[in-house]
């Protein structure tokens, strides 16, 4: 069985809808927010997409594998048919994870992942500051470099993703590279599409 992977760069953010409506009472996807205490900030909760559904998960950013123990929690707590993964040190704008989700939704990809466009001014440089901009670009390379994701062609170290719950679940620790390699691995339709940095970030 031939597992190459099918990457689709989107160069222009397209505007999200999608194909069809949830269940009433039901979310059209959950969000596992890696946060310091799991805490969430009243402005993350504003931000999120109507019919998002947060899932807090503390993370501890001091630990190496603090983000991949929090979305593996996090996503077996999620029961929406969509999951997204935010990364609380990214910037992301929780605006953008529709961005990432209404591919996998409308069924045009298995795994979208953002990649970071920040902007001038203080809140690009509050949000995604140069040395975390740096730091994301030398984890991009070191991703690229990696046999396991051959064929990803990253332009940033997946600070937010979403995929098919089902797919994301049967993958035993949740981390960005753990779910990237499953997806190369077992040829999963992944495409990246460019974000926006927020206000602010979750965690610091």
């Amino acid at each position: 069985m031939d597992a190459r992977p099918v990457w689709q760069g989107l160069a222009e953010p397209q505007e999200p809808t999608f194909a069809c409506s949830p269940p009433p009472g039901t979310a059209r996807v959950d969000v596992v927010l890696a946060a310091a205490g799991g805490r969430v900030p009243p402005w993350v909760l504003r931000r999120l997409p109507e019919g998002y559904r947060p899932v807090p998960v503390p993370m501890d950013a001091s630990a190496p594998d603090g983000l991949s123990s929090a979305w593996t929690v996090g996503l077996s707590r999620s029961t929406a048919p969509v999951v997204a993964l935010l990364d609380g040190l990214s910037g992301v704008d929780p605006r953008e994870l529709e961005r990432l989700a209404e591919p996998v939704a409308r069924g045009s990809a298995d795994v979208v992942v953002g990649a970071r466009r920040a902007g001038f001014g203080a809140a690009a440089l509050t949000s995604w500051p140069p040395h975390r901009r740096l730091a994301a670009r030398r984890s991009a390379r070191r991703l690229q470099r990696d046999p396991a994701l051959a064929g990803l062609r990253l332009t940033d170290a997946a600070p937010a993703l979403a995929g098919r719950r089902q797919l994301l679940g049967a993958v035993p620790v949740a981390g960005p590279h753990e779910l990237l390699a499953a997806a190369a691995g077992a040829g999963w339709r992944v495409a990246e599409v460019p974000v926006r940095c927020g206000p602010g970030v979750l965690s610091r």
